[in-house]
């Protein structure tokens, strides 16, 4: 039997220790969580998860499971979650978390009890991770909350005066219609994000479509809003969407590839618009910069192609946007930026005493040179080939000046051991970001200039 909430000894879990969670191992981890979720529906354990929820996204141990989780099922692929750095990650086509309390209100409060509470005996009774079990669960709770919903969104009730509140139930009951079939498609597309949409992907989307179509042509846009979010581009969905066959709904292809094309790019559009998290979150990093700017290029590239096949260009002007504002970002923080976090992290010789090795600041500039090398690739493209080769040229004649005053500096430090291998693991250190920043044959002659300046240490 569940301790009742008092006698748990867990609500009230002070700030720290919230803390704490995201840091203990993940065996540890998960063994709390399971401890937490005896007693989730007290408010301070409410909090506690919310703190956690980065985590829970990022190691998803088995949890158990709950009727609300199982009602969650076919919509979570596009409910909007908290990510990392104090940001909220916004998937494709999102549902905003608020919505969840108000459905599960209206579905505990609708249903007839006899059997909600057989359903939730159902699910306190399977195992974490019975997966064919909570299917089953969900073969009688979807259909019987996707009624409940549609008939509050219809209604002037409980939902009105919030426009988008009832615009995302509508959107829910919808997927919950053919929870089923979302869930069969989820298998097939997995495991999430899905790199890159082969035959095989494009098969299974498709037997999805035609199978929701038989049950209701208007769900099919729902189900491929799930197999798009479910894509790590997005927008390779609408390559291939006017060759696929979607049955009942085939008529519906030209609407349903322009939502879908619009919503794709609201995503860029918002994605690009808050790179750097929310609030007072840390400026991105110049690696996770051009990761990104990686993603959004080629998703503006594959939607531009859809949308001009289909001779609609209403988007092109929103995607050419979306490429500025990609560009602005990796210049922003990659190459502006060079000079603090390339530069500086190569110690000045001392005047007197020791040499100064800064391993985390040598670590820190090294991930900023990669992603500098690394946004020569997208030069082109964003309009960047210039402001990069000039980035690029004055990193390279910067390290060789910082690495000129290192070696000139050698010869006196050379009588303290220490001191010396301090020094010479600056000069290598100076080395390795060269190479990153100016190639091989630039390296080369400085590596050849190190070995001849340390070469009379080793002389017998």
């Amino acid at each position: 039997m569940t301790e009742p909430p008092e006698k748990a000894g867990i609500p009230g879990l002070p700030p720290a220790l919230e803390t704490k969670l995201l840091d203990i191992p993940d065996e540890k981890f998960a063994e709390v969580v399971r401890l937490l979720e005896r007693v989730r529906d007290h408010p301070d354990v409410r909090q506690t998860f919310a703190t956690i929820r980065p985590r829970l996204i990022q190691t998803r141990p088995d949890r158990r499971p709950t009727l609300k989780r199982v009602l969650c099922m076919p919509f979570e692929d596009v409910l909007e979650s908290p990510g990392g750095r104090g940001k909220v990650e916004q998937p494709l086509g999102r549902i905003e978390r608020r919505t969840i309390e108000p459905v599960w209100r209206l579905v505990a409060e609708r249903a007839d009890q006899a059997a909600f509470e057989q359903l939730d005996h159902q699910v306190r009774e399977t195992a974490p991770g019975n997966r064919n079990a909570l299917l089953n669960i969900g073969r009688v709770l979807w259909p019987m909350a996707a009624g409940i919903l549609h008939a509050a969104a219809a209604e002037n009730g409980s939902l009105r005066g919030d426009a988008p509140l009832r615009r995302q139930v509508e959107e829910i009951a919808g997927l919950l219609d053919i929870g089923l079939i979302v869930e069969a498609l989820k298998s097939d597309l997995s495991p999430k994000p899905v790199p890159a949409l082969e035959e095989e992907h494009t098969d299974a989307i498709e037997r999805a479509a035609q199978a929701a179509a038989r049950q209701a042509p208007d769900t099919v846009y729902g189900l491929l809003r799930i197999a798009a979010a479910r894509l790590a581009t997005p927008a390779d969905l609408l390559t291939v969407l006017p060759d696929l066959d979607l049955g009942r709904a085939k008529r519906d292809l030209p609407a349903i590839l322009s939502r879908l094309g619009g919503l794709v790019v609201g995503h860029l559009e918002e994605r690009i618009a808050r790179p750097d998290g929310a609030g007072d979150a840390p400026p991105i990093p110049p690696e996770e910069a051009v990761v990104l700017a990686e993603q959004l290029l080629a998703s503006v590239t594959a939607t531009g192609a859809a949308m001009e096949r289909r001779s609609d260009p209403a988007y092109r002007g929103r995607l050419d946007a979306v490429k500025r504002a990609v560009g602005a970002m990796v210049s922003g923080s990659v190459l502006k930026t060079a000079a603090t976090g390339i530069l500086s992290a190569v110690p000045a010789p001392p005047l007197a005493g020791p040499p100064v090795v800064d391993e985390p600041a040598q670590i820190a500039a090294e991930d900023h040179a990669r992603a500098l090398r690394r946004s020569a690739g997208l030069a082109e493209a964003l309009g960047l080939q210039q402001p990069v080769d000039d980035t690029l040229k004055a990193m390279g004649n910067g390290l060789i000046e910082q690495a000129q005053a290192l070696l000139d500096a050698y010869p006196r430090l050379m009588a303290h051991p220490d001191d010396a291998d301090a020094a010479e693991t600056n000069l290598y250190y100076v080395l390795r970001l060269l190479e990153m920043v100016a190639g091989p044959g630039k390296a080369e002659s400085l590596r050849l200039a190190i070995m001849a300046s340390t070469a009379g240490r080793y002389d017998d």
